[in-house]
């Protein structure tokens, strides 16, 4: 019947996507936590990402103090809604109130007053969380970093950490994120189409340009010294329930490219885009992408100081991720 249909009425498939995406439209706003985060779940997803960027500007390359006023606010009533809720187990909870404890001890070790409101949150979570202690910012040299380069692939792939800070000074060698690139292509890719397309940009000016449309790297774009995007073009796709595979291609092609920078010695963070329609309109204009090509990913590059932090990030334990069926 497709065949068929493909042959003679082709036209009528968009309607297989469009209920495709109706679809997708009905799971996302129905277990998202879009509109509310009405389960343990969501409300930990959203500790999570708070914390995170708490630890973000706890190892930024300046680190501006009383940084993240709002984003405190938001993660100590989410760290209270949830022990209220559901106890203090969660090794995630534990770990967001270790980083709000570390920010109050990073800020009285440099002399500085934070908001009177955070400051008496904090100290409540300490006086009733006395066990969970401060967590700590993982600090680098050069040297350390990259010690496991060239190990065995379980040390290897410790070591690779997101890096959002890079010495301004140094240039990141183009022929190396062409290796990693050419690296990268070992990736698996659906039906072995290989639909990932790769834009490196050089100049610095345009990189900052499109890291600030971007806008998820305050603090540290500035210093990025190359800019990659993934991308995935439609043209290769052609199922009617296919409107997510270029993002799973691309996730599996960008994983196997930081990696590969990872061995070549080059820093490196992903960005999501997750861009609104303004967004990619601009920078499909500045950045010379087809109409034909999805964005999948952005990745800032760059050699890492002398010494250097990245944050903590917490991964779960193994058993709250994995599910073995019969």
């Amino acid at each position: 019947m497709y065949a068929v249909i493909k042959k003679h009425f082709p036209s009528l498939l968009n309607l297989g996507v469009l209920w495709v995406y109706a679809l997708d439209f009905y799971k996302y706003t129905k277990h998202s936590s879009v509109a509310r985060e009405d389960t343990s779940v969501k409300l930990v997803s959203r500790i999570i990402a708070d914390y995170h960027v708490i630890e973000k500007g706890l190892t930024m390359p300046s680190v501006r103090l009383g940084f993240g006023v709002a984003r405190m606010h938001a993660l100590l009533e989410s760290i209270n809604a949830y022990v209220e809720q559901y106890g203090a187990t969660n090794e995630q909870v534990c770990c967001a109130i270790g980083v709000v404890k570390e920010y109050k001890d990073f800020h009285t070790r440099n002399d500085y007053q934070i908001d009177e409101n955070i400051s008496k949150q904090i100290t409540s979570l300490e006086q009733r969380f006395p066990a969970i202690a401060n967590t700590v910012q993982k600090r680098f040299s050069e040297g350390n970093y990259y010690a496991q380069s060239k190990a065995s692939f379980d040390d290897f792939s410790r070591s690779r950490l997101s890096v959002r800070n890079y010495d301004p000074e140094k240039e990141v060698p183009v022929d190396k994120i062409e290796k990693a690139v050419n690296l990268a292509t070992n990736a698996p890719s659906s039906c072995n189409r290989q639909t990932v397309r790769v834009h490196v940009y050089k100049d610095r000016d345009l990189v900052r340009e499109i890291l600030a449309i971007q806008g998820g790297n305050r603090g540290f774009g500035d210093r990025a010294n190359k800019l990659i995007i993934v991308t995935s073009d439609l043209q290769c796709w052609h199922g009617v329930s296919e409107n997510k595979a270029p993002y799973v291609d691309g996730g599996v092609f960008t994983m196997n490219l930081l990696y590969a920078l990872h061995f070549y010695k080059i820093a490196s963070c992903p960005l999501n885009c997750n861009l609104s329609p303004e967004k990619e309109k601009s920078l499909r204009k500045i950045c010379g992408i087809p109409k034909s090509e999805v964005f999948v990913v952005m990745v800032s590059c760059g050699l890492v100081p002398e010494e250097f932090e990245v944050p903590a990030s917490r991964r779960y334990t193994t058993p709250n991720i994995l599910t073995i069926h019969n």
